[in-house]
């Protein structure tokens, strides 16, 4: 049974729309993943406004052939005003958060607000694209190339034109300083060691060379890394670190330390609240086509279905969304929506460190007990029917390199449950609850409640563990009581944990390694406890093969290790969901990377475009068609 919630007030009523769960003995037929999948679309919306200002303009259809005109007679035909794109105006984007920092390298400011924002900023040498495919930026470094795998040295060609917003060159300096304070060891400018979320590819660089008056920098590493385009991400100022520092140098705004050397320059920064953006006169690539965007943080779905419909907000990508306001917005006639599958994937960890749950085989009985289907056709297909199971622990379905490694787990199977729970020591009563030791077999089951995902999931995977036969307790809590005590001290049995899938697997090794990423609190997300020496190695071994190919293989190899070990149960990839106005052109869904903000630089305004001429025929002898 259910038994009790603890750790606080009862949770709140799950946000996302419910349906009774189809059971199958069967399993559904696989649904295809690919980078355009999604689910939600309102089309034709353009369309429609376009219709509209032809007839307010006082255009009417023409029957195929055009107006018929008398013979001799002459007839003046005007084109209605057609719609174009346009330059300048403004927009007003909602995100679920604005950073605090502006330094995501530090732990505090390794947020996924502060990797957004930061990135339409800082120096980008590859930006991650949709489906989490790293991109060169070319604007910023012409060039990047592995020229030697013996010592494995990478050289990187900074565009000559390249400058910060205060005029000064962006140089090898800023990939020095970037090195230093990241590889590990650095004392900030007060004497304070410096906080770095990740080391990792940082502390295995053997230098970092200027040449050609500083365009030219020459990267050798002691060992291979093949996430090496995971480096020099988000470059700071480095004649401007140096003064401010490292840890606190960029946590409020001050106009001559948040220089750019993007197309946007930061007018304005309230923590926590505000940015805006306005183009940065020094840039040297493609001038944006808005004149200024503000982002701003709305949390409140009644807030934000009031603020787009309203048009005080032109762009909507919030963190949480329900059916309800999925419904507000796509009914809107002057707005467009998407659900893009997304990159953050569901999964159940076991702390490894209880018993029972420190036997493989319960562990897999367990997960052969959760009716996955159940819960993606009751939760997340409602909302996005291109939602699936999520069966690899390293890549979202949205990656190339995703493959189905879940074989035997496609669907609920009590029996095998049956079988592995006997196997791992527990005793079957006669009432159909399991024992161990005579004792009935209690799980605490932890989620976040303020995450709506994890609140709408929580409850079935309790109710279908309490079908399995075991007492269950479960422990909503708020996200960050989750994610700073519960998990890292291991307070917990079962808990729903969101895993952010990354372009780089190698930084997924923290989630299943203590040693993997160590050095690296940013990517220490081992709460399960586990650790196989096995893959540890994988993990190292990938991460210094150069050969992509290889590489994944490992990865594959480690994730089908860990589908027989079971630290974690994958359940889904949660889909994100954005609404934008239909008179703004250029907006991309983007399930990774900036997301919302890809490609932010060519938006426009939809505009009428200018009337065209009238054009006038004479007719000669019989009736004809003017074409």
């Amino acid at each position: 049974m259910i038994r009790r919630l603890v750790g606080g007030a009862r949770a709140a009523s799950p946000q996302l729309m419910l349906l009774q769960p189809p059971r199958s003995a069967r399993a559904p037929a696989r649904r295809p993943f690919g980078a355009g999948a999604a689910g939600a679309a309102r089309p034709g919306v353009l369309a429609g406004m376009l219709a509209g200002a032809l007839l307010a303009a006082g255009g009417t259809p023409s029957p195929p052939g055009g107006p018929a005109t008398a013979a001799g007679a002459t007839a003046s035909t005007t084109s209605a005003p057609l719609l174009g794109t346009g330059r300048g105006g403004t927009a007003t984007v909602a995100l679920g958060a604005i950073p605090m920092s502006l330094n995501d390298h530090t732990v505090a400011g390794d947020t996924e607000a502060a990797r957004i924002v930061a990135s339409t900023v800082w120096v980008q040498v590859f930006q991650i694209g949709p489906s989490l495919k790293p991109q060169l930026d070319t604007d910023v470094v012409q060039s990047a190339e592995v020229v030697s795998v013996n010592p494995q040295t990478v050289v990187y060609q900074i565009a000559p034109q390249a400058v910060w917003s205060d005029g000064v060159p962006i140089t090898a300096a800023d990939f020095q300083y970037a090195w230093q304070a990241q590889r590990g060891g650095a004392t900030d400018v007060d004497g304070s060691p410096g906080s770095v979320a990740s080391t990792l590819g940082y502390r295995d660089m053997a230098s970092v060379v200027s040449s050609n008056a500083g365009r030219t920098v020459t990267v050798t590493f002691r060992k291979p890394d093949a996430d090496w385009e995971s480096l020099f991400d988000d470059l700071l100022p480095a004649h401007i670190a140096e003064q401010v520092g490292w840890n606190h140098g960029f946590d409020h705004y001050d106009a001559h330390v948040l220089v750019s050397a993007g197309p946007w320059l930061i007018d304005k920064w309230i923590p926590g609240q505000e940015v805006v953006l306005v183009r940065n006169p020094r840039w040297w690539g493609t001038v944006p086509r808005l004149n200024r965007i503000t982002l701003v943080a709305v949390t409140d779905p009644s807030t934000l279905a009031h603020d787009v419909s309203s048009h005080q907000v032109q762009v909507a990508a919030p963190d949480t969304f329900d059916a309800t306001l999925m419904a507000e917005l796509s009914d809107l006639p002057t707005a467009e929506t998407e659900s893009p599958l997304g990159t953050t994937m569901l999964q159940l960890e076991f702390n490894v460190d209880h018993t029972p749950l420190n036997s493989v085989a319960v562990r897999q009985g367990i997960a052969h007990a959760i009716d996955r289907v159940g819960i993606v056709t009751t939760v997340a297909q409602p909302l996005n029917p291109s939602v699936w199971l999520d069966n690899n622990h390293l890549f979202a379905n949205v990656q190339s390199a995703y493959n189905d490694n879940a074989t035997g787990y496609e669907t609920v199977d009590l029996s095998a449950a049956h079988a592995l729970l006997t196997e791992g020591g527990l005793v079957a009563g006669a009432a159909g609850t399991w024992t161990s030791h005579g004792a009935p077999v209690t799980l605490d089951l932890t989620w976040s409640s303020d995450d709506p995902w994890s609140a709408a999931i929580g409850p079935l995977v309790a109710s279908q563990l309490v079908g399995a036969g075991f007492t269950v307790d479960t422990v909503p809590v708020s996200g960050s009581q989750l994610t700073t005590t519960v998990l890292p001290t291991g307070a917990f049995e079962l808990a729903l944990v969101p895993v952010q899938a990354s372009a780089y697997p190698s930084q997924l090794g923290g989630v299943f390694s203590p040693t993997v990423t160590a050095g690296s609190p940013g990517l220490a997300q081992d709460w399960s406890g586990f650790d196989d020496p096995a893959v540890d190695a994988l993990f190292s071994q990938a991460q210094g093969d150069l050969s992509a190919n290889q590489a994944t293989a490992m990865y594959q190899q480690i994730d089908q290790d860990l589908w027989q070990d079971m630290p974690t149960f994958p359940l889904l990839a949660e889909p994100d969901f954005m609404a934008f106005s239909a008179s703004l052109l250029g907006v991309q869904p983007d399930p990774g990377g900036l997301g919302v903000l890809w490609q932010m630089d060519q938006w426009a305004p939809l505009v009428a475009a200018p009337p065209t001429p009238p054009v006038t025929t004479t007719t000669q002898g019989a009736l004809r068609s003017a074409r």
